[in-house]
């Protein structure tokens, strides 16, 4: 029987989501797919090029609909829209950000898309290019880890009763974390605050490094 990488790789994500990625492994794939694991092998070396290609499956709509910024829109804008769209195409499968982690990207291709067209807009914006794939690199694995901890993580209710419970060992987390739920603050909420502090800190150092250039004298400069 032959074997279609693309149809496996939707086969996949449709098992993790129903048993999560504990359960899923190559054989487990392959019974589903009616074919004996050494056939698949063939197309998967390993576990790991199997999440590479369910990344890239997983992604793939994100990567279809990333422009670049619209006229007049700031990179900041643009970028905070990048990455809220990737972390909503990650959260539609369960452990879809643990599959992603430590994705290669030369399989993991829309991933890969979405390093490079940060790259690219933000040296386009005046980041220099090490620069902006340093950033880039950074705003990736921001995203990725970020999503796996809230994929993790219980939800609200079995958050309050960890911090109810009396040997709960760290009281001003405690009370942040009711004062966050008192607000009735979401998950989008915090994601938002935490991606703000990663755009506030690129966009500071984008503007550090603006004035220095202008402040050094014209014979310096490149």
């Amino acid at each position: 029987m032959a074997i279609d990488k693309d149809h496996a790789a939707r086969t996949a994500l449709r098992l993790l989501d129903g048993e999560g990625l504990e359960k899923l492994t190559v054989r487990r794939l392959a019974r589903e797919l009616g074919v004996q694991a050494p056939a698949l092998y063939w197309h998967f070396a390993n576990k790991r090029a199997l999440l590479d290609h369910m990344t890239d499956a997983m992604l793939a709509p994100a990567a279809a609909r990333l422009g670049h910024p619209r006229p007049g829109q700031p990179w900041w804008e643009w970028l905070e829209e990048t990455l809220t769209g990737l972390r909503r195409a990650l959260l539609a499968h369960r452990d879809g950000a643990a599959v992603a982690s430590a994705a290669d990207l030369r399989r993991a291709l829309a991933l890969g898309l979405h390093a490079e067209r940060i790259t690219e807009v933000l040296y386009e914006s005046g980041f220099a290019l090490a620069d902006a794939s340093r950033a880039a690199g950074a705003a990736i694995h921001f995203l990725v880890g970020r999503v796996v901890e809230e994929q993790s993580r219980g939800d609200a209710e079995t958050e309050r009763a960890m911090i109810a419970d009396a040997d709960f060992p760290f009281p001003f987390m405690a009370r942040s974390l009711h004062a966050r739920h008192a607000a009735a603050a979401t998950p989008d909420d915090d994601f938002g605050y935490a991606l703000a502090i990663v755009v506030t800190g690129l966009r500071t150092l984008h503007a550090d490094a603006a004035a220095t250039a202008t402040a050094r004298p014209p014979e310096s400069r490149p």
